[in-house]
């Protein structure tokens, strides 16, 4: 086989993970599916910033951060533990105990008891007292229902969690992940939902529409589908451009860019080429931007044996896997902020895209499977 390459795109995004985001070398190797020699070799290539503070000077500051980090540990948790709290700050002393009960494992037992004016000895004694069967077995899924859903970013709703929990090997029907979420206020957090309205439309005067909404393939590299999207930044608009196998539904190219030349197109089809290596013609679907109608792409596609297919002009439903993938990422990724930089959103969305929607993501398309998992249980 020929050795996989990467964009230089890819190859930033996956260095700041490891020089500026915390992420071990081997954590990102194991998300990302790259050799750990290969994510060395690219981190050595960035020059190390130099620094002009004394050693001595360096200790002090170190210790100083630590102290007051400490001390920020101690005031954000006082802080939640209220906001947790707000419903039992009334209550009578076993209401306060159930809820230092769930959240022991959250914040500090002395912590709670202090913020909620109750005795550690009164908690203690409490714990004593016998609790039925259900209530034990309900709190042990709780915790587990809290993992699979902060996993998810506060995406997955009871559905998906109760998928995440079979795959655990727990019994539990669907019914009672939802009973338990609903008692502790756990739901999917949602963006907004964006209304288009989707007419007949024209045809296509550059190339027809190949595709004819046949969004289901049986092999892998069959057809792709392409789009732009734009996120919002305080230093202006970031244009992101995506690639995705309708075989999988999973993103086998992309590229972000601060302007919308067809340059973001070609960098995302190129990674996309790179990835599959497709060894038989492929549909690569789109709309009938300007960036698409480029002698460029028309060449490309031609080099590389990729036929094109356009929607009708106006239609946007020509290409609704795309779009129901920006939707998505819109919804449980940006939810309507406005990043500071560009570079925060870059951040945001390759961390969706490959560390979150590729691998994780479970996809009701795939029968509850992410789209690497969907491939891999087929070959």
């Amino acid at each position: 086989m020929s050795r996989q390459r990467f964009s230089p795109e890819f190859k930033d995004e996956a260095v700041k993970l490891v020089t500026e985001r915390g992420y071990s070398v081997t954590e990102v190797s194991d998300r990302l599916g790259v050799s750990q020699h290969s994510i060395y070799k690219w981190v050595k290539a960035v020059k190390p910033t130099s620094h002009t503070q004394s050693e001595s000077e360096l200790i002090e500051a170190k210790k100083e951060i630590l102290r007051l980090k400490g001390k920020l540990r101690q005031t954000e948790e006082e802080r939640d533990i209220l906001k947790k709290a707000a419903k039992v700050l009334c209550k009578p002393a076993r209401v306060k105990y159930q809820f230092i009960l769930e959240y022991c494992r959250t914040f500090k037992i002395k912590t709670m008891c202090r913020v909620l004016q109750i005795e550690r000895s009164g908690y203690y004694a409490w714990l004593h007292e016998p609790e039925s069967r259900r209530d034990k077995e309900d709190k042990r899924l709780l915790k587990l229902i809290r993992s699979s859903y902060d996993a998810s970013f506060g995406i997955y709703g009871y559905r998906r969690i109760t998928l995440d929990l079979k795959e655990l090997g727990e019994s539990c029907g669907k019914n009672r992940v939802y009973r338990i979420m609903k008692s502790q206020g756990i739901a999917a957090v949602r963006g907004y939902k964006q209304h288009r309205n989707g007419g007949y439309g024209r045809p296509s005067i550059v190339v027809p529409n190949h595709l004819n909404r046949e969004f289901t393939t049986t092999q892998p590299d069959k057809a792709w589908v392409t789009d732009i999207t734009y996120i919002r930044t305080w230093q202006g608009w970031l244009y992101l451009a995506v690639v995705l196998d309708l075989y999988s539904r999973k993103v086998v190219g992309w590229s972000m860019k601060p302007t919308l030349a067809k340059e973001i197109v070609l960098d995302a089809l190129l990674m996309a080429v790179w990835r599959r290596k497709p060894q038989n013609s492929v549909i690569i679907h789109s709309d009938q931007g300007s960036q698409y109608s480029s002698s460029d792409w028309q060449k490309f596609c031609m080099k590389h044996h990729l036929e094109p297919s356009m929607s009708r002009r106006g239609n946007c439903w020509d290409n609704a896997v795309a779009e129901s993938f920006f939707s998505s990422l819109k919804k449980e990724k940006i939810k309507k902020r406005i990043y500071k930089t560009r570079e925060m959103a870059r951040a945001d969305v390759f961390d969706y895209i490959e560390m979150f929607y590729n691998r994780v993501r479970r996809h009701s398309h795939l029968n509850g499977m992410s789209p690497e998992a969907f491939e891999s249980a087929s070959k």
